[in-house]
């Protein structure tokens, strides 16, 4: 998707997030671990949207795309922090 557009980029980093969080509880089924206890591991699913932004930025220049994964990434991690802090799957320790 070479479109530059805030909503392209919107939707760029919701699915690569939903594609990857749906390969962790894929291989939480496959190892019959409980993902309830184990929130935290879910924050790996950040890590592909996070290297989609670099390759929109520096290799397409597509700016406002690039503004778009941005934006939609911040608040998305940050809800998904404060909800980490709010079930008590992680320390403030």
């Amino acid at each position: 998707m070479k479109k530059d557009s805030y909503f392209v980029g919107f939707l760029v980093c919701l699915g690569s997030i939903v594609v990857a969080a749906l390969v962790i509880l894929a291989v939480f089924a496959f190892f019959k671990v409980p993902f309830s206890d184990n929130m935290k591991y879910f924050l790996v699913a950040f890590v592909p949207a996070i290297v989609l932004l670099r390759y929109y930025a520096k290799n397409l220049q597509l700016m406002q795309t690039s503004k778009g994964i941005m934006i939609t990434l911040s608040l998305l991690l940050v809800a998904f922090i404060v909800f980490l802090v709010r079930s008590h799957d992680v320390a403030l320790s």
